[in-house]
């Protein structure tokens, strides 16, 4: 018994996280670095300069989702020189801003994934990432986080896939691993520090709920990987690159793919949790994640929350729209890394978010959450 509840725990993961930055009191919109005050970092992680977009987080590995997000929570608190002042004070302070994508630049999230105890062979990384290659629409629509680009409020969910994914994270071939620095899915082979690991490039989320979320969906897939089973689902390339499109497009009110039927992005997350409920029981996630869960399952990701908030914004003072979303952006950041859930950081965004009361996932006869 003991074996089995520690079985999650074979999968080690960390995470990349890039950021935009607001500059305050002015409230600006940049891609300025932030950094923390020195000293404050934990062993493992690292607060670090991205050459694309500037601000990068690096976590320390974590065995456990409810781990996993605390760690990213705590982590980018420390940006925050609300909490954790320097010590010689500049008059230009610097608050994240964790969206996919904004002016010209991309930023998004890469995730790590290796095997506690025994050392990720390519071959092994190869069968892995052949079981996760085929839900990367379902992840692309879960984590779509770049509704605005070059400043414009736009429809479309991520920006950040649909014009970057052959500069950064190029489409691969469901049984192809190589370490191409720039493909989808990279085989890391590591250094004297760092293991083997399985990189998975292509998140476009950074706000540590829907980057958690996207992680414990990996996970999942993960666990039934060393358990032996076959992939959940198979698509053909041609839907498999349509699929992944219309996420980008649509995010979680897209219809996509599951072994040649399309069906609703929220239909599709019922079948994966379905599908992968052995995992998803021993995952003992947090009761915040079956929350962004059930919000993904009505349709809310992050780009729907960003695009809600900066059309709000926008619609009261079209030349300072900008402004105005950094301002409650940064009050509320501060309230989501304190503590306090995804909910209370749309309401602070002044976004209303639907009820959660009757949604059920897997299935009316699971009782999850």
């Amino acid at each position: 018994m003991a074996d089995q509840l520690e079985r999650h725990k074979r999968i080690v993961m960390g995470l990349e996280i890039e950021a935009y930055t607001i500059s305050m009191p002015g409230h600006r919109i940049t891609r300025r670095l932030a950094s923390p005050r020195r000293g404050v970092g934990e062993k493992g992680e690292r607060f670090t300069r991205d050459a694309s977009i500037g601000t990068e987080y690096i976590s320390r590995p974590f065995a456990s989702i409810r781990e996993g997000l605390f760690l990213l929570k705590a982590g980018l608190r420390k940006y925050s020189q609300k909490y954790y002042e320097r010590r010689t004070q500049s008059r230009q302070q610097r608050q994240l801003l964790l969206v996919g994508g904004w002016r010209d630049r991309f930023a998004g999230t890469h995730m790590h994934l290796s095997v506690a105890g025994r050392e990720l062979a390519k071959e092994d990384a190869r069968r892995l990432a052949g079981h996760i290659h085929d839900h990367i629409p379902f992840l692309v629509a879960v984590g779509a986080n770049s509704p605005v680009w070059a400043d414009e409020i736009t429809d479309v969910a991520s920006n950040r896939v649909l014009r970057a994914s052959r500069i950064y994270f190029q489409p691969i071939d469901r049984r192809e691993l190589t370490q191409r620095e720039y493909d989808e899915l990279v085989y890391s082979p590591g250094r004297k520090r760092k293991p083997p690991t399985l990189e998975f490039r292509v998140p476009d989320s950074n706000v540590p709920e829907f980057v958690v979320a996207v992680a414990a969906l990996v996970k999942a897939v993960a666990l039934d990987w060393l358990r032996g089973r076959g992939a959940s689902n198979r698509l053909t390339r041609a839907d498999y690159l349509d699929s992944r499109e219309r996420a980008a497009i649509g995010g979680m009110r897209a219809r996509l793919c599951w072994k040649g039927e399309w069906i609703p992005a929220s239909r599709y997350l019922d079948r994966f949790v379905w599908a992968h409920r052995d995992a998803f029981e021993e995952m003992d996630l947090p009761e915040d994640l079956w929350t962004t869960l059930r919000l993904l399952k009505r349709g809310w990701n992050g780009a729907a929350i960003v695009r809600a908030a900066a059309l709000r914004a926008h619609e009261e003072h079209p030349p300072t729209w900008q402004a105005r979303f950094a301002r409650r952006y940064v009050a509320a950041l501060d309230e989501l890394l304190s503590g306090h859930s995804l909910l209370e950081f749309a309401e602070r965004l002044q976004v209303e978010l639907p009820e959660l009361d009757e949604v059920w996932l897997g299935g009316r006869h699971l009782v999850w959450p």
